[in-house]
């Protein structure tokens, strides 16, 4: 077995342990079986999602004058290369990714030696982990592009806003704020470009209906207004 499919291996076991804390235990605080079900199936599609799209990647390799996209359901949801037709784009998103999930891949992209990547993820983070531990994390993305990769420009993109009307309290905004701030001292501290998003996106505090059907993934509207926000920074 080769050093990627033991560490796909080992993430399915964390995963698999982390269902007796995130499932099992909700259930015996009452939740109903039905529920129990469904939130294993959602963690069963996630880690087939992960696997089948890194397994994909394998087989793309990434053009050392290509600009990637790297981040989570937000980044995968779009056709890049349709976004910036003339340029050379490539999509990196996952699913439901988080920064320890874009650690463990980040040798793939650095490996590459692109000519850009703008990074988007650590709302699924916020979901489970304080904005200090994915802060941690950003730090240790940074740097492994920066040694690994360093005539690679790295652009570093706020959050975005989600609509918790829609969206519930999984994740509130005033968190994804806090990070937010955090990012735009990192970028600083790092030399590297920070892109505000989630000022472009938000209105009265919250991600906008015409820009989500979900409260926090983006419709065709949304997409058209992030590419308009970075086209001038995408080379």
């Amino acid at each position: 077995m080769n050093t990627k499919m033991k560490r796909i291996l080992y993430i399915s076991i964390a995963v698999n342990i982390l269902l007796v804390l995130l499932i099992v235990l909700p259930f015996l605080k009452n939740d109903t079986a039905d529920a129990v079900v469904q939130k294993l199936n959602g963690v069963q599609r996630l880690q087939f999602h992960s696997y089948e799209r890194t397994t994909l990647f394998d087989e793309l390799p990434i053009p050392t004058d290509a600009t990637v996209f790297l981040g989570d359901s937000l980044t995968f949801r779009t056709e890049w290369s349709e976004l910036f037709p003339e340029k050379t784009v490539i999509n990196r998103g996952i699913g439901g990714d988080t920064t320890e999930g874009v650690l463990e891949r980040l040798d793939d992209v650095t490996q590459a030696d692109p000519k850009q990547i703008f990074l988007l993820i650590g709302v699924n983070d916020l979901k489970r982990k304080s904005v200090a531990s994915t802060i941690h994390n950003y730090e240790r993305i940074v740097q492994r592009i920066q040694t690994e990769s360093p005539e690679t420009e790295l652009f570093i993109q706020s959050l975005l806003p989600v609509d918790n009307h829609k969206y519930g309290d999984v994740v509130s905004n005033d968190k994804i704020r806090q990070l937010n701030k955090e990012l735009r001292l990192l970028a600083e501290d790092f030399g590297v470009t920070f892109i505000d998003l989630y000022s472009v996106f938000e209105e009265n505090g919250q991600l906008p209906e015409m820009y989500t059907a979900d409260g926090i993934h983006l419709t065709g509207k949304g997409y058209i207004l992030w590419r308009e926000t970075i086209k001038e920074y995408v080379r």
